[in-house]
């Protein structure tokens, strides 16, 4: 009974450890690869101020 127990703790440790490096992987390494293109920040800025406050629906 014991081995079962140990058996489950150690794939929910394994499981535990995948979903925090995806979650790593999504939010820090894949955004270091791209290089941010400022031209296009600066027009998303100047589209949304120009654009006025809008309804959400």
């Amino acid at each position: 009974m014991s081995q079962i127990i140990s058996i489950i703790l150690v794939l929910n440790l394994c499981f535990a450890g995948g979903t925090i490096l995806v979650i790593l992987h999504g939010m820090y390494i894949s955004k270091k690869t791209r290089a941010l293109d400022m031209d296009s920040i600066h027009n998303l800025e100047k589209r949304n101020i120009s654009d006025g406050p809008k309804s959400q629906f």
